[in-house]
């Protein structure tokens, strides 16, 4: 990835002018993680917010009696780490697949942000976006059968037109919905013995996105 790539990158998640991105952008470092491997682990200091750019990063905290618990997935465009503040890890991160992160250190993004407001309005917007859907998956969590809620995360991913692109990693998927790998493969099963979803060479297809969200229990 070369700069202009992410300064575009850093314009696109802060919503900020060139000029702010670029500078933004120069105080960014460019970390690749493996699939499967631990990028912070609870209870270690915090000292840095990673930008996701490419895969997705599973949060999960560890409970007193040795057993994990899947708290939120971080995607593309979203935010994990410390800030305003060095901190300490609550949750352990692991990459759901390989993961590219723009990383930079807390206190220069909390001096940047203090010194050009639309940083700081960018920040703002990102945290709300996310506590956003980190509320909505609770719900869903209390609310919906496993079922459920692997439905509402293929509505999620889904395009206008109920393209799904690409194709969903099933245990991926079931992760993100708090449930098996089994239990997310009969759901989806299902899906297509009801002629909700069809399965392509490239894509999923919804054909009735209203049955879909009608699914949704």
């Amino acid at each position: 990835m070369d700069r202009e790539e992410r300064v575009s990158i850093v314009q696109a998640i802060f919503g900020c002018e060139p000029a702010e991105a670029a500078q933004l952008t120069d105080n960014l470092r460019f970390s690749t993680v493996e699939p499967a491997s631990t990028i912070a682990f609870q209870g270690d200091e915090s000292r840095d917010c990673q930008f996701v750019v490419a895969g997705a990063v599973s949060l999960h905290a560890l409970g007193s009696e040795g057993q994990y618990t899947q708290v939120a997935t971080i995607e593309p465009g979203e935010v994990f780490g410390a800030f305003p503040d060095v901190t300490t890890h609550t949750v352990e991160a692991v990459a759901q697949e390989a993961v590219e992160l723009l990383v930079i250190g807390t206190a220069q993004l909390r001096e940047l942000a203090r010194n050009h407001a639309s940083i700081a309005t960018g920040l703002a917007a990102l945290y709300a976006g996310q506590l956003s859907n980190v509320l909505g998956r609770l719900a869903a969590r209390v609310t919906l059968t496993a079922k459920g809620r692997v439905y509402s995360e293929l509505l999620a991913r889904a395009a206008a037109d109920g393209r799904i692109a690409p194709m969903p990693v099933v245990s991926a998927l079931a992760v993100q919905a708090q449930t098996s790998r089994e239990t997310a493969s009969r759901a989806i099963s299902q899906l297509e013995r009801r002629g909700v979803m069809e399965r392509g060479d490239t894509h999923w297809q919804i054909t009735s996105v209203r049955m879909l969200e009608d699914m949704i229990l």
